[in-house]
């Protein structure tokens, strides 16, 4: 016996050193054990016998992996134990259970839908072979004060030929042509490019082919590509169509191609063709002027070439091309950047504000989650205590408990993602037009785990205060009196309640300034009258309208046509319109027999065309001189009238009337106007901009390729439309009406981002509102009930209900003012960032502050009345007696 006793101990020796020993493997090592006594009873050596006992089990490797295979096993029942448990727990307190997964739903179900935009936009690759090869190509003159511009053709095949680290370059712009014979004439939106940019974009169409090097030279046969959308609208989806004829602008395009509809260029929104930049009969007349910088230019990097290799080549460039071409080109350099960087740039500091502020509306979810969860862990104090005198570790309870978080965290993500489908849908239809990469919203496979990485956060978040509370219960005390278990953690629940006010006092800050900001931008005059001004947009088919006097005869004709109609008598041409395109014209012009500009700088005004009832329509004021009249013909003395912004910035303090300007919108040469009128200032591109200098021509002696009719009637928009499209059929059928909308639309227009972020921010601000409200009430209800004997015995001692609601209150506006001065804290450093974002408001803005501190109070207050109401009706006899 004495050797089996020495070879135990030595089989235990090495087991630990095995790393074998452990209470999971106590069968395991007594079967072996009394298979190496039975092997030394039969007359083995104990080498021997251990030795073969090993052998029989397969040796102490395949010992260790049953182990480990056995501690794996017991750990998965152990899991689906807690999980069985913690559903059985949620089952039993349904009102608890809704609750909480409706918090949490709330919380992640709105993280997960902003997130959905936010991965579209930053994060989602572009969908195109090798996306980060990808770069955009811009030009800048700091003389000029021009920062990432277009180039010109000239410049374009400079670089294009030039540089060696682009495998391919290709250069674009865009406009609208118009599509006939394919139903009623309408206008496609349309891609000029070189045939260089879709082999760049890595493109491959879903039938026929791409544009060859021979579809961009000078005389080639008009080829043009077509989307898959149109191709299916207008063309039946018809094989046959390629290598068949479409006209545009009243010239035949043979089609060549069809694009997959899943192909488009980042920067346009929804292009329907694309043809060569050669072939546009708008662009492909500006090719041969060297001062004309009308393309964007996108290339893709060589393998292994990176972005400071490629500005340092494109330097390189610039310096050749300054020296070619020194009139042009002095001053002028080439940028280059990732093209996914260049398109998100905008946007990406709104989508994080976003993204932070409906991640605060989660944290402060899962506070109020937690403070429930303690509550309820009081509750379970007993259970517990028994459960710990029965065996359970601490550690063993705590895992139980995070198991229940865990159960209401996945719950809660289900709940939170079917919100987020309906949400993704919502946001499409209130996201900016102009958002890049709208149309990769969706709720795909990372947005999907982001929504799952998140419940498992918030779950460990909102549940491990409370399972380390519960799993440090005092055993003798629990067991003797329940209820008294828990009052140490007040303390835990005022300052989850705290944090919660804290939270809400962000986000209401930013809803508040973002919120102010876009009042006092909407509040702006705009310089004109929008109200019952209706406009509407007309292109003429350069190949058809190609001499500047058709232009001319087109828009008298039209505007004599539609002011003969009834209540129209009130129109005008006026091109562009403000506040109705994102880009007007900027010329250079100068001050003839006037000064010099400074060295290094050149004037420069915005540019319109207009008829002599253009002031009068939209309501703009004449400060001095005389506007455009009927005698403002192309035979008459050339006349401009300036904007008062204009008269302050190169005639200070001068008269400016009777004075001469030399410019002229291209291709055509500068000429001298004479300046006849000042007018007021109008906010032509956007409401947040201060007006820029303007100078107005007559539509007579310089006149577009088109017209732009606005009209002044109290007629609905419908009427105006109808009338305007049937004046347009009469001179031309095959002429398409579009752009029809109220002046009031195009200006909210211009406002749809500052509105998207101020509303979604105000969405957030009410629900931590109402989870801050929640909190607070679920504090003090659970105070009151912890305290019921003490609010006894003081009126008992003659406290009146009065004198206890206030102490209730009191102690419940300690809670509120602390949260409110740690959030005021936070976010006098936070509200920076959103600087950029604001409008006539600072980002320290006292009223805000104030506003948002006195709301919270208010609701906080009135959140705590409630129990205190309850507190004050309590019967003094009945809670000592059932103390």
């Amino acid at each position: 016996m004495r050797r089996i006793d020495k070879l135990r101990l030595r089989l235990r020796s090495l087991f630990r050193r095995e790393r074998v020993d452990g209470e999971l493997n106590e069968e395991l090592r007594f079967h072996l054990e009394r298979q190496i006594v039975a092997n030394v009873a039969s007359g083995m050596s104990p080498d021997a016998a251990r030795r073969a006992a090993l052998r029989e089990f397969g040796g102490i490797d395949q010992i260790r992996e049953e182990c480990a295979d056995m501690r794996r096993i017991n750990w998965l029942q152990d899991f689906f134990q807690d999980v069985h448990y913690g559903l059985r727990m949620l089952r039993k307190s349904p009102g608890f259970t809704i609750v909480a997964i409706l918090t949490l739903a709330l919380g992640i179900g709105a993280n997960t839908a902003i997130f959905s935009v936010v991965y579209a936009v930053l994060l989602k690759p572009l969908p195109y072979p090798h996306p980060t090869q990808l770069v955009v190509i811009t030009d800048s003159n700091s003389q000029k004060g021009i920062r990432k511009g277009n180039t010109s053709y000239q410049d374009f095949l400079e670089l294009r030929d030039q540089n060696h680290v682009f495998s391919d370059v290709g250069g674009l712009t865009g406009h609208d042509l118009t599509l006939t014979g394919r139903g009623d004439p309408f206008q496609v939106d349309t891609a000029s490019v070189t045939p260089g940019l879709l082999a760049a974009m890595g493109v491959k169409p879903l039938a026929g082919r791409i544009f060859l090097p021979e579809d961009g030279k000078r005389g080639a046969a008009p080829v043009v590509i077509l989307s898959e959308n149109l191709w299916r609208d207008r063309f039946g989806a018809d094989p046959r169509a390629i290598g068949t004829a479409v006209n545009l602008d009243m010239r035949d395009f043979t089609i060549v191609g069809i694009m997959p509809s899943n192909f488009r260029y980042p920067f346009f929104s929804s292009e329907q063709i694309w043809i060569p930049v050669q072939q546009d009969p708008l662009f492909g007349s500006w090719m041969n002027n060297p001062d004309l910088r009308f393309m964007g230019i996108t290339a893709r990097l060589k393998p292994g070439v990176s972005i400071a290799n490629a500005q340092a080549e494109l330097d390189a460039v610039s310096a050749r091309i300054a020296k070619k071409f020194p009139a042009e080109d002095k001053d002028f350099e080439f940028g280059v950047a990732p093209l996914q960087e260049d398109l998100v740039g905008g946007a990406r500091k709104g989508l994080l504000i976003l993204l932070g502020c409906v991640g605060l509306v989660l944290l402060i979810a899962c506070a109020n989650i937690s403070n429930l969860l303690l509550a309820r862990a009081t509750s379970r104090t007993r259970e517990m205590a028994v459960r710990s005198a029965l065996g359970a570790g601490r550690l063993r309870i705590v895992r139980q408990l995070l198991a229940e978080s865990a159960v209401l965290g996945m719950l809660g993500a289900i709940a939170g993602i079917l919100l987020a489908y309906w949400g993704v849908h919502a946001l499409r239809s209130l996201v900016p037009s102009d958002l890049t990469r709208l149309h990769a919203i969706t709720l795909d496979g990372w947005v999907l785990a982001f929504s799952l990485a998140l419940a498992v956060l918030a779950s460990i978040i909102f549940g491990l205060a409370p399972a380390f509370f519960a799993a440090d219960s005092r055993l003798t005390g629990s067991l003797k009196n329940s209820a008294r278990a828990g009052e140490g953690r007040q303390w835990t629940r005022n300052a989850l309640a705290v944090a919660e006010i804290a939270l809400a006092m962000l986000v209401l800050v930013a809803a508040g300034l973002l919120g102010r900001s876009f009042l006092t931008l909407t509040s702006v005059n705009p310089g004109f009258d929008p109200n019952h001004v209706v406009k509407a947009e007309i292109d003429l088919p350069r190949f058809q309208y190609s001499k500047p006097a058709q232009w001319t005869a087109f828009g008298d004709e039209l505007l004599r046509r539609v002011q003969a109609q009834p209540g129209m008598h009130d129109s005008a041409i006026g091109i562009p319109l403000p506040l109705a395109h994102a880009v007007v014209p900027t010329l250079p012009f100068d001050i003839v027999a006037g000064p010099p500009p400074r060295p290094g700088t050149i004037r420069t005004a915005d540019y319109g065309a207009t008829s002599p009832q253009y002031l009068r329509v939209m309501g703009i004021p004449l400060l001095r001189g005389r506007w455009f009249n009927s005698q403002d013909r192309p035979d008459a003395p050339l006349t401009t009238v300036i904007s008062e912004a204009f008269a302050h910035r190169y005639f200070p303090n001068q008269n400016p009337i009777g004075k001469q300007l030399s410019f002229s919108f291209p291709p055509a040469a500068p000429v001298p106007r004479q300046i006849v009128g000042i007018v007021g200032d109008v906010h032509d591109t956007s409401l947040a901009r201060d007006p820029s200098p303007m100078m107005y021509v007559p539509f007579a002696q310089a006149p577009f390729w088109g017209a732009e009719i606005v009209t002044r009637s109290d007629l609905s928009t419908g009427v105006i439309a109808s009338t305007i499209r049937a004046q347009v059929g009469k001179i031309d059928k095959n002429l398409p009406v579009t752009g029809v909308e109220a002046m009031n639309t195009a200006i909210d227009s211009t406002v749809v981002q500052p509105r998207f972020r101020a509303s979604l921010v105000a969405l957030f601000g009410a629900m931590a509102l109402i989870l801050a409200a929640a909190g607070i009430f679920g504090v003090i209800s659970y105070s009151v009930s912890r305290r019921t004997h003490e609010i006894g015995i003081r009126m008992a001692l003659g406290a009146s209900g009065g004198n206890v609601t206030r102490m209730i209150l009191g102690e419940s506006a300690r809670v509120i003012l602390i949260g409110l001065a740690l959030g005021v804290a936070i976010a006098l450093g936070l509200t920076r960032l959103l600087a950029n974002l604001l409008f006539g408001v600072r980002p320290a803005d006292p009223l805000t502050f104030v506003a948002v501190g006195a709301v919270l109070v208010f609701v906080g207050l009135a959140a705590a009345y409630v129990p205190a109401r309850r507190a004050m009706r309590v019967d003094p006899v009945t809670a000592m007696r059932c103390e």
